[in-house]
């Protein structure tokens, strides 16, 4: 085997939906913010003045709103990415995240420990080597089934 390439970039589809939930929720507490006219109570616990409430709804249109540029920077992102999960018999090379242009290279022989994570449905294999920690996301990758390739083989490897 000479090398075996994966595109390695965060999906459209995933920041499309990051844009539109966002994007709309932020549209809904910016009116509900420059409409208010009431106090707020919240759980019975914290309570805010007319004003106090303008404020906490535009804070809240501001954190969505952010959240929704970030998934401009995510669909950006992956559109124009050229980011490639490499696999060789010597080496493992790819992004330091789904985002990074920053290109991290780890050599089997310097890998000290693998550790796989499962998020709800997302798989992280970590990889613990002497330069610090190269984190593999399944999302990221075109299919699950080559990320447990990708596993197998960092796995064959350091095991000889």
């Amino acid at each position: 085997m000479s090398e075996i390439r994966y595109p390695y970039k965060p999906k459209l589809f995933v920041a499309i939906l990051c844009i539109l939930f966002f994007g709309i929720f932020s549209y809904f507490t910016g009116q509900v913010a420059s409409e208010n006219d009431r106090g707020l109570i919240l759980n019975r616990v914290i309570e805010f003045s007319t004003t106090g409430a303008s404020i906490f709804y535009w804070a809240i249109t501001g954190l969505f709103g952010v959240l929704s540029i970030l998934g401009a920077v995510l669909l950006f992102k992956g559109v124009t990415s050229k980011n490639e999960l490499v696999l060789t018999d010597e080496y493992i090379q790819a992004p330091k995240s789904g985002i990074s242009n920053k290109i991290v290279t780890v050599k089997y022989e310097n890998i000290e420990n693998i550790t796989e994570q499962k998020v709800q449905k997302n798989l992280f294999l970590n990889i613990f080597h002497d330069g610090g920690k190269l984190t593999l996301v399944s999302s990221v990758l075109p299919k699950k089934e080559d990320f447990e390739y990708v596993k197998s083989h960092i796995v064959s490897r350091i095991n000889c």
